[in-house]
């Protein structure tokens, strides 16, 4: 597939910020999250997946309104949402 941002998947770093809760974002469990994951190594890891992405800087996480950390757009791929974050969490954890 090519990348279309219209129907692109947004992956934000708090999914993978070991400091928050699951209420606060957090959509993994803790042995696959790491430190202040940065928008490189997401996009890095939809890189080794083969998957095309956009980073987008400016963005915030609806939950933290003020804080604009940023994050990746990734094409929809075959696999579903929950199993491309932890394939994505593993690179994380190789270069943290």
């Amino acid at each position: 597939m090519t990348y279309d941002p219209d129907i692109a998947v947004t992956v934000w770093p708090e999914y993978f910020d070991i400091k928050l809760t699951r209420a606060q974002g957090r959509r993994l469990p803790k042995n696959l999250c790491v430190e202040n994951p940065s928008l490189d190594l997401i996009a890095k890891g939809a890189m080794m997946l083969d998957l095309e992405y956009e980073i987008l800087e400016n963005m915030s996480y609806p939950k933290f309104p003020r804080a604009k950390h940023g994050c990746v757009r990734v094409e929809r791929s075959e696999l579903p949402k929950t199993i491309l974050l932890p394939e994505i969490a593993k690179v994380l954890i190789e270069n943290q």
